[in-house]
């Protein structure tokens, strides 16, 4: 788990509205041979079971949850000391119902099924459940009545009111504690007190009937032992199962209304449901089971962490464990880091099962799942020998998983380009699943499925439409409306019209996609999120640009709801929103993500990482194209330094690089500014400043002052070489030494910089007039360098020219001539002309101008001295009017 997780932050700032977080079990799913609608219902309650097993209890790596979370909040840091201090068991339900951080991120973690904030409170959760099931004891001994009534005002997503109304009559599990009131009225006044924060939002309010009669998960009231005993608060356990009676708005008070009934542990649907969870983890250790849930919910960091624990504590001992352990933990490293070296660690476990197990079931499962080992290696012939193996140790009327055995059989055939091979397969399949179906049942239009995939393989799009139609008919006749078998289904339209590069039939199949997932899934659930991703590219490639901001905000917004701020998972997904932004022009929020971006990529790489260079480049270009110079620089030299360490050395990217330095260079203004940033920020002041990591800083100024002496000898050496077929006064050199004389000055060697802008002027001025506005930087780069080396007279004459060329120049903000006489001014100060005063006479004021002008003529011509005894007794009665 990342060492400092800093969770609690999002209670404040970024605290998101709460959201009901359920997961729905359909009764007629059971007809299908996958998991599919009910299986994050069934998982989800594996995952509890897990928890609440106390001889197998999951640790996690931290003695206090101020020490695992690791709160910035002065009060929550205090609030969980007290708790990690003062906890006790018999407290549990008191701890709850403070209105602390506690109770805070308990919630969010079990609404949003966030497993590594659920763990830590393994213990917690247990004595919950502990101290409600004595108290139901007691308050169904208390009730006259068989049947209470509680109410709830309860915040929901609009997407989840529309997977609600479509599961009517169905089951539903409360991902986490439910605080009801028997109080209809405050409960109301809470639903329509005030509006939803935020569109995506709506009020609900839940009226549930509970027949004490009923032998159920435990619920109570809990006034007794509650930090506010005065709120008439009945509290249901967690994962506490309700069928949904009815879903309706109330037209009258503007409000959505659920009706539901706490269900008996004696329901129907209940022990089906229980059977499943028990066909679930039938021969299978809980630890491996819970490992396989990480796998399912797409958690690969928190898989492969579990699976490694499973390891290094010894937590398991039969062969097929260690080997099914090894498998997740290949699937996990795989989806993170691309590594398949656990896959030859499961392989081995598997050989080892085998050898040791003798029953036929179990020896199909592991001839099985070593298929699937071999098919993500891509040793597709290993795979296939192993699928007939287990084929020839299944049993013979088991028809539904012969047939699932044939559609891998064949799709290892498309995998391997054997199309007929494969058709055949399938009709195979076709054939098992009629033994025991009606042609009309939904599972053959998985067959139907695979057989359009294939002839999407193969580029015939017209039979992978024919065969996609079949089973969407077949769908439509045989399941409920919402079943995600359709989601998969639109799916596979989708990527055939994205095939056909039709993109607006594609984007219609992926809202279809979509629509029907929101009926079953949580908003922010994986495959969700994926569809939004997918819906979002299109409209990037249609440059519809809002609608796809629109997206890709929906996938940060349900990463930010499982993941830290700086998770690198995100990069993907600020990268996208700052590509979108960039198609806009928005720089300015465009840079904020692109610069999360590498926050977050430079938590796991070094500077000079090769796969940083996209992000350095862009970020350089945002920063140039708004003008901030020292900041572009930076960010060119992070990406030299890419280059750098790359073998061999792409020089040609390097010139291109060095060419975009230079343009930076080119684009400086403001001579009493340095481009070098960290240099800047190396003053006494920030010395002072306990906050700044000295070393950091040192090693900052340090890269700075390295880049810009390669930068001057680059572009000396480029010099050099222009000189090689071209004179000094060519105009292509222009530019190349007002870059060295930029650099020069930089590096403060103001007579190496005074000698490029005067080869830089000279060669202007074989071509521009005197007072051409192009030359207002060099001539302030001019004076601004005699300034510094105390040469007054020639900085007065060329910030004299700038001045007039500033005069012509009607779009030269006032401002930038207020600058230049204020110079002006400085150095007639300096030159001693503090005396002079308005009311002096000309005369007096000829003879001291005289007096001090003499002192210019040095090396000139009679005629240039008079041209310069004019002309800065001309500007020095402009900027005594000034």
């Amino acid at each position: 788990m990342n060492e400092n997780r800093q969770r609690t932050n999002d209670n404040k700032e970024n605290e998101r509205a709460d959201r009901m977080g359920t997961h729905v079990y359909s009764s007629k799913d059971n007809r299908s041979m996958h998991k599919s609608l009910n299986g994050e219902f069934i998982l989800y309650q594996m995952l509890l079971e897990q928890i609440s097993n106390k001889k197998q209890e999951l640790t996690f790596n931290k003695n206090s949850l101020v020490e695992y979370f690791q709160p910035d909040d002065k009060n929550d840091k205090k609030i969980m000391k007290e708790f990690d201090k003062e906890y006790k068991s018999e407290k549990a339900i008191y701890w709850y119902t403070r209105e602390t951080c506690i109770y805070k991120i308990l919630n969010k973690a079990l609404r949003t099924q966030c497993i590594d904030d659920i763990i830590p409170f393994g213990s917690f959760i247990r004595d919950m459940n502990k101290q409600l099931d004595d108290e139901h004891k007691l308050f169904i001994k208390q009730k006259q009545t068989p049947i209470i009534q509680v109410y709830r005002g309860q915040l929901i997503s609009k997407d989840e009111v529309i997977r609600l109304k479509s599961t009517q009559k169905e089951l539903i599990s409360m991902n986490s504690f439910l605080s009801t009131s028997t109080n209809r009225k405050k409960a109301l006044e809470f639903a329509t007190s005030k509006p939803p924060p935020n569109d995506e939002l709506t009020s609900m309010l839940l009226e549930i009937d509970v027949n004490i009669n009923y032998l159920s998960k435990p619920y109570a009231d809990i006034k007794r032992l509650s930090a506010i005993p005065e709120e008439e608060e009945v509290l249901f356990t967690v994962s506490s199962i309700f069928r949904i009676e009815n879903i309706s708005y109330d037209d009258k008070i503007n409000l959505w209304m659920a009706k539901l009934t706490l269900c008996s542990l004696d329901d129907p649907d209940i022990k089906n449901f229980l059977s499943s969870l028990k066909q679930e983890l039938k021969g299978q250790n809980e630890f491996v089971s819970l490992g396989n849930y990480f796998i399912h919910m797409l958690k690969y960091d928190l898989a492969q962490e579990h699976f490694q624990k499973i390891l290094d504590q010894n937590l398991v001992k039969e062969d097929i464990e260690l080997a099914h352990t090894y498998y997740g933990l290949a699937q996990a490293n795989c989806s993170i880091y691309g590594k398949q070296s656990n896959y030859v660690n499961a392989l081995q476990c598997f050989g080892k099962a085998l050898s040791t197990n003798k029953n036929n079931d179990n020896l199909s499962k592991i001839y099985s799942a070593s298929s699937d080992v071999h098919f993500k290696m891509t040793n597709y012939h290993m795979a296939l020998e192993n699928l007939e193996k287990s084929l020839e140790h299944q049993t013979k009327t088991d028809y539904a998983i012969i047939a699932n055995t044939y559609i891998n059989m064949g799709k290892i055939y498309i995998a391997i380009n054997e199309f007929e091979k494969a058709s055949q397969i399938f009709d195979k399949a076709i054939e098992y699943q009629l033994k025991e179906l009606p042609n009309t049942h939904p599972d053959v239009s998985y067959t139907y499925n695979a057989i359009g995939l294939m002839f999407l393989d193969k580029n015939d799009h017209e039979k992978a439409l024919e065969y996609i139609e079949k089973a969407l008919h077949l769908q439509l006749e045989s399941l409920p409306n919402n079943h995600p078998d359709f989601a998969d289904t639109y799916r596979n339209f989708a990527n055939i019209y994205m095939k056909k590069e039709n993109l607006d039939r594609a984007v219609f199949y992926y809202e279809k996609v979509l629509e029907n997932q929101l009926k079953t899934l949580l908003w922010n659930y994986p495959s969700v999120v994926d569809t939004y991703r997918s819906i979002g590219n299109i409209h990037s490639k249609k440059q519809n640009h809002d609608e796809a901001l629109i997206y890709f905000h929906k996938i940060l917004d349900s990463q930010l709801e499982k993941t830290q701020l700086d998770d690198t998972s995100i990069s993907d997904t600020y990268q996208n929103l700052g590509n979108l932004l960039l198609e806009k022009n928005n720089l300015d929020e465009a840079l904020q993500f692109y610069l999360k971006i590498l926050n977050n990529e430079l938590k796991t790489k070094l500077y000079e990482d090769f796969s940083l260079i996209h992000i350095y480049k862009t970020i350089a270009e945002i920063y140039y194209k708004k003008r901030i110079l020292d900041q572009s620089l930076i960010y060119y030299n992070r990406l030299l330094d890419c280059y750098f360490r790359k073998e061999p050395l792409d020089q040609s990217t390097i010139n291109e690089i060095y060419t975009s330095v230079g343009k930076v260079y080119l684009k400086k203004r403001h001579f009493d500014q340095t481009l070098l940033f960290y240099q800047k920020q190396n003053n006494n002041q920030l010395l002072h400043d306990k906050s700044i990591n000295k070393i950091k800083l040192i090693d900052n100024i340090f890269f700075e002052k390295r880049h810009l002496e390669q930068s001057y000898h680059y572009f000396k050496n480029y010099l050099r070489e222009q000189l090689k077929t071209h004179s000094e006064k060519d105009p292509i050199l222009i530019d190349t030494y007002y870059i060295l004389a930029n650099i020069s000055f930089e590096k403060e060697n103001f007579d190496r910089a005074l000698k490029y802008f005067l080869l830089s002027l000279n060669n202007e001025l074989e071509r521009k007039a005197i007072y051409d506005s192009s030359l207002q930087n060099i001539y302030k780069a001019i004076a601004t360098i005699y300034f510094e080396k105390e040469n007054y007279n020639e900085s007065l004459i060329y910030f004299n020219k700038l001045i007039d060329c500033q005069l012509q120049n009607k779009s030269v903000k006032l401002s930038s001539i207020n600058d230049t006489y204020t110079m002006i001014g400085k150095i007639y100060l300096k030159k001693n002309h503090f005396h002079l005063h308005a009311d002096d006479n000309k005369k007096l004021r000829e003879n001291k101008f005289n007096k001090n002008l003499s002192m210019t003529r040095s090396k000139t011509t009679t005629k240039s001295y008079t041209n310069n005894f004019r002309l800065e007794k001309h500007h020095l009665v402009k900027i005594i009017l000034h």
